[in-house]
């Protein structure tokens, strides 16, 4: 997924492989191994071409489809919860912190579960 993302980001920035190389300090030959994906950029370039390009890590990753996003993941009874923010959001969450957000939303009657299986549905559907 990065390798795809990747290429579709430089080409929409109307940059070639040589100008993008020049701008991000890399040989020309590292860009096409990330656009072909022999290989990928270390989590220091990572964030960097996040920045270059505005958009997320996650994004970049594959783990989110809206550029803007980024995805934490935590674990409550044995169930894998994601959930996406906004990457303006100005602060990092914790796993706790996650947690305590899914877990003050099922207190407040929100069924954090249906919203889960509605979401894979309507993917699914698309």
């Amino acid at each position: 997924m990065f390798s795809k993302r990747f290429k579709e980001l430089r080409l929409k920035k109307g940059l070639n492989q040589p100008e993008l190389a020049k701008l991000l300090n890399v040989a020309k030959q590292t860009v096409s191994n990330w656009e072909n994906g022999n290989r990928t950029p270390d989590s220091n370039m990572l964030l960097k071409l996040a920045d270059f390009f505005d958009v997320s890590v996650d994004y970049l990753l594959g783990r989110t489809d809206d550029p803007n996003s980024k995805v934490y993941e935590t674990e409550i009874d044995g169930h894998k919860y994601e959930i996406e923010v906004d990457k303006a959001y100005p602060y990092d969450l914790t796993p706790d912190e996650v947690q305590e957000l899914i877990t003050q939303l099922e207190k407040v009657g929100f069924d954090v579960n249906k919203l889960i299986e509605k979401v894979k549905n309507d993917n699914n559907n698309e």
